[in-house]
């Protein structure tokens, strides 16, 4: 049984898209594309807005490879509920208002864009989103449950951070920094130890844009052909990988670490 589904209305698919455009700017140090992104996902995806409501409903059928069929159930069942809750043309609107955006100044060519979950999400959105007959509505909940129940999937961007994994995390870097610290390093860890509440977007944003900070200040000495340029080349090769990369704890170590020493270079120390 298969049933059409529009991915361009589908809010999952359409904040990955704007994700993957952030990443490939920022990757390709394309400014003017980056900040149209990190602009189109504040404005239709930060906390309060009818689209963030409709995503948090989708990404609550993540992680739940360990969970029983009787407890996906009723998270179906209450996704079902509060969705029905939504402000459905608002949201429809808002969403008529994105598409357009997107063709117009990222292109029609990111609808093309791969996106790994896809399957997840379309399903997802069939289940919860779409009313069809009771029948249908009962094989594709049953697909659901086996598609969610099946193993992990093989790579997971934002994993769920335990309260000794961010514990051990912090009692390092106090014992390393004591009370050194600046506001941009607590920022960056306050970002990372609440990415779980919305899937990383606050954190991706934030990091994308201290890369960019970072990457200029580091250009300056590269450029100025002291003694140490070649070795701040080699950080700057770095950095500019990481839009490649999973933001885990060792990107987040190595960013804070690279925090220290431009403070250390705009003091002359």
């Amino acid at each position: 049984m298969r049933m059409k589904h529009n991915k361009k209305r589908n809010t999952a698919f359409m904040y990955e898209v704007l994700i993957k455009e952030l990443s490939k700017a920022s990757m390709h140090n394309l400014q003017e594309k980056k900040m149209l992104a990190l602009s189109l996902l504040k404005s239709f995806f930060s906390k309060g807005s009818l689209l963030k409501e409709e995503l948090d409903i989708y990404q609550s059928f993540s992680h739940l490879s360990d969970q029983d069929p009787k407890t996906i159930e009723k998270i179906i069942s209450e996704a079902r509920r509060q969705f029905e809750k939504l402000d459905h043309k608002e949201i429809d609107n808002s969403k008529t208002k994105l598409i357009n955006l997107i063709n117009k100044k990222i292109g029609p060519a990111a609808w093309d864009t791969f996106i790994k979950d896809y399957k997840h999400m379309a399903t997802v959105n069939q289940v919860v989103f779409t009313k069809t007959s009771p029948k249908k509505q009962v094989f594709l909940q049953e697909k659901l449950i086996k598609l969610l129940t099946e193993g992990p999937r093989q790579k997971e961007q934002f994993p769920v951070i335990n309260k000794l994994t961010l514990k051990t995390f912090l009692d390092k870097f106090n014992n390393q920094y004591g009370s050194t610290l600046k506001e941009n390093q607590k920022a960056l860890l306050n970002k990372y130890i609440t990415s779980y509440k919305d899937e990383g977007l606050e954190l991706k944003m934030y990091v994308y844009e201290e890369i960019d900070r970072l990457r200029e200040n580091l250009k300056k000495v590269v450029s100025e052909k002291n003694e140490n340029a070649p070795k701040f080349k080699l950080i700057l090769e770095k950095i500019d990988h990481y839009s490649k990369k999973k933001i885990d704890r060792n990107m987040i170590t190595e960013i804070i670490k690279i925090q220290s020493l431009v403070e250390e270079m705009k003091s002359g120390d």
